[in-house]
């Protein structure tokens, strides 16, 4: 795990400190937000009105008192700029905000590509088999016009993210302040998304990666794009997480079939629940662009 020196590009302390309430879930904060005019109005109410507006059982509230002292961190050197963006800014992905429980802010390096991105995820110890449809899956994708979504963790996430760099644009979502790089072995796809492509959080820089961050960070992984795809995992893997974050946020799921005796089985189990089965890439990516102007079409009917 490395710390890097950044600085903060758009100064927006209101998100910052909202950031720092790591205890409670997405959805409780989520509520909470939206039950108010800002995040200063939250710390002003009382516990009562807190209780009522945001239907959060208990509001640890003296919490929230401190959390509202927290100093605004001024990071005066380095050679990134950290962005902040909330849920009202027009930077902010309009596909993400459409799902409940959305995050409240977004930490990003490089700019959030606006539309047309497609999550793969996969195992950290993938087989040749997964590793080479991950990296052909990925290169054709981004010549097709997509960006490529993941995790940036070991696996089958860094090799999308190296394929779809080759060609296009490439999104890493990760489950720790943006100035902190893990696995450290990652490094140099870490320095690479920094150049060409866009590093996103919700955890205030200098978080560490918590276990508890990870399921949190694959929601907004599926909530990024309207399809998913899971390469290889297994039955509880973290990537199966995100195909069930996926289909609550009501967007595609797709994998590729598995051998019935590897330890990957859990692509065939999604396969069995309904996803989609990718047995050729062409025809797949041919399918994604009918489903894009397909959600497009109806974005715009919703909307007029």
């Amino acid at each position: 795990m490395t710390n890097i020196y950044i600085k903060i590009q758009v100064m927006n302390e209101a998100g910052y400190i909202f950031s720092c309430i790591d205890f409670l879930s997405p959805n409780e904060k989520y509520r909470l937000y939206m039950a108010s005019k800002s995040v200063y109005e939250i710390f002003d109410m009382n516990k009562d009105d807190l209780l009522y507006l945001s239907k959060i059982s208990d509001v640890p509230y003296d919490k929230l008192k401190t959390v509202r002292n927290i100093s605004y961190p001024k990071y005066q050197k380095g050679n990134s700029d950290i962005k902040i963006t909330d849920i009202y800014s027009e930077d902010y992905p309009q596909i993400l905000k459409e799902t409940y429980g959305a995050p409240i802010v977004l930490y990003h390096i490089g700019d959030i590509p606006k539309e047309c991105m497609v999550s793969v995820v996969g195992s950290r110890k993938p087989g040749p088999y997964g590793m080479r449809c991950a990296e052909v899956l990925s290169v054709n994708l981004s010549l097709q016009g997509f960006t490529v979504v993941s995790g940036m963790a070991k696996g089958i996430d860094g090799i999308c993210h190296m394929a779809a760099l080759q060609y296009g644009n490439s999104v890493a979502v990760l489950g720790n302040g943006l100035n902190v790089c893990y696995p450290s072995e990652n490094r140099n796809l870490y320095d690479m998304l920094i150049k060409k492509g866009c590093l996103i959080s919700e955890f205030p820089p200098d978080s560490k990666p918590k276990k508890i961050n990870f399921p949190m960070r694959n929601r907004i992984i599926s909530g990024l794009s309207f399809c998913t795809v899971v390469v290889e995992a297994g039955i509880k893997s973290g990537s199966l997480i995100t195909a069930n974050c996926a289909l609550s946020q009501n967007r595609e799921v797709y994998c590729f079939p598995n051998y019935i005796d590897t330890g990957f089985n859990g692509t065939n189990l999604l396969i069995k629940e309904g996803a989609g089965i990718i047995t050729d890439i062409d025809d797949f990516c041919r399918e994604l662009n009918t489903i894009e102007i397909n959600r497009k079409t109806i974005y715009y009917c919703k909307s007029n």
